[in-house]
């Protein structure tokens, strides 16, 4: 099952532009990311699904080399700018993850949130991407939404026979995402070792895995 692209780009376009961007959110502590990405001898990384940009950011700033995708414009556009205030190197482009080059080459890939909004046969496709991109022994950090809340549950929705939800109406209007549970995460990540795990206070899900050599 794959989406029409073109509608979630322009959904996610009107995402960005209802929502003001936040940069205070680049003045969290970024240390727990950055001393691992270090210790690891990292220089490369790819920032998939930027968003708000503000991972990209801290990791330009702490030093590294960031390349960062989205599927939209909007956020592509704000995230330019903000690189050139700063004078920060940030690779730009506007490219979903299912779509990804795969004959780009990174020590780490960040995926946070990005693979919830798409159907499960997608974020499959856009994660053998993910580790075709990464060098040998590369790092991934993956970023999974938790259950849903009392207002997903409330938002009207559609859901797909894979178990991927639709809403309907407002804000969220076709906006797709779906919950993943630990046995498909595990699934997904096929070709990785799982290195660490760990449940945020809101729920969501954050594992570090390693690309497999061969």
């Amino acid at each position: 099952m794959r989406a029409d692209l073109e509608e979630q780009a322009r959904v996610w376009e009107r995402m960005f532009f209802q929502t003001p961007q936040d940069r205070s959110l680049v003045e969290r502590d970024w240390s727990w990311l950055v001393e691992r990405l270090r210790r690891e001898g990292v220089r490369t990384v790819l920032d998939v699904g930027f968003g708000p940009g503000h991972w990209s950011v801290a990791l330009a700033r702490a030093g590294f080399r960031v390349t960062a995708v989205d599927i939209s414009s909007v956020a592509a556009a704000r995230l330019r700018a903000w690189a050139e205030e700063e004078g920060l190197p940030i690779e730009v482009h506007v490219c979903p993850a299912q779509e990804l080059p795969t004959d780009w080459a990174f020590d780490a890939v960040i995926a946070n949130s990005v693979l919830d909004h798409m159907f499960k046969e997608e974020a499959e496709e856009a994660m053998r991407r993910i580790r075709a991109v990464l060098n040998p022994g590369g790092l991934l950090l993956l970023g999974m939404d938790g259950p849903p809340d009392a207002e997903d549950e409330a938002w009207p929705h559609h859901v797909f026979p894979d178990g991927t939800w639709q809403f309907l109406g407002g804000r969220k209007d076709r906006m797709l995402w779906r919950f993943w549970t630990e046995e498909e995460i595990v699934g997904l990540l096929t070709g990785f070792r799982i290195e660490g795990r760990e449940v945020l206070p809101n729920g969501r899900r954050r594992f570090w895995a390693r690309k497999i050599r061969g």
